[in-house]
């Protein structure tokens, strides 16, 4: 009785084991392809520069840009206008995509003479795309853009509630995203992310 008993569990063991290793290869499988999906969702993340991830956590940032006069005139009159510029504004891209908005100051010189919200933006529109139908609806009629670059340039974006302000402000008074330290006087790039100073957009937010 007693080797009856042996035997049988070494039956059972026996094909305990050959059971376990029937399913192995399917485990291992299963493994390479969780490892793999993993890895493609990863993969498939955009990677973030360190100022894009700062746009995207703070909800009082905007961006410091400057337009010709002409523009900055219809930019008060039109409901909404459309704006472009020759640089990937990835980061704009980036805080519209997050926060749905992004406020703009335009300065002319060193002094920010407007503001405004900019609702939609495109980088490298397909000018025959549906998407761009919107961009184009509302370029001014004036507007000479076009005629010294393409018509939706590398970044293309709709600004609304234009505004001139009853009090202009020096730049420097603007704090940038990426250090927190006030805008150089000596600043001549276009453009600049800064924080929103306190009461600035209530009127159009």
């Amino acid at each position: 009785m007693d080797d009856s008993d042996t035997s049988r569990k070494d039956d059972d063991e026996s094909s305990s084991i050959e059971n376990m290793m029937q399913h192995l290869p399917a485990a291992k499988e299963r493994k390479k392809s969780n490892s793999k999906s993993k890895s493609n969702t990863s993969s498939n993340k955009p990677r973030r520069t360190g100022l894009q991830r700062k746009v995207r956590q703070h909800s009082n940032v905007a961006i410091l840009s400057k337009n010709f006069p002409d523009r900055l005139n219809e930019l008060v009159e039109a409901d909404a206008i459309t704006h472009r510029s020759g640089k990937e504004l990835k980061s704009a891209e980036s805080a519209v995509d997050a926060h749905g908005q992004l406020p703009i100051y335009y300065r002319s010189g060193d002094t920010v003479t407007h503001i405004g919200v900019i609702t939609d933006i495109i980088i490298n529109p397909d000018p025959d795309s549906t998407a761009a139908k919107k961009f184009r609806e509302h370029i001014s009629q004036a507007d000479t853009y076009s005629e010294y670059n393409d018509e939706l340039d590398t970044t293309t974006y709709i600004v609304k509630h234009g505004k001139k302000l009853d009090e202009p402000f020096s730049m420097t008074q603007l704090k940038k995203v990426s250090d927190n330290e006030p805008v150089d006087e000596n600043f001549w790039r276009s453009p600049a992310y800064v924080f929103q100073r306190d009461g600035d957009f209530d009127s159009v937010l």
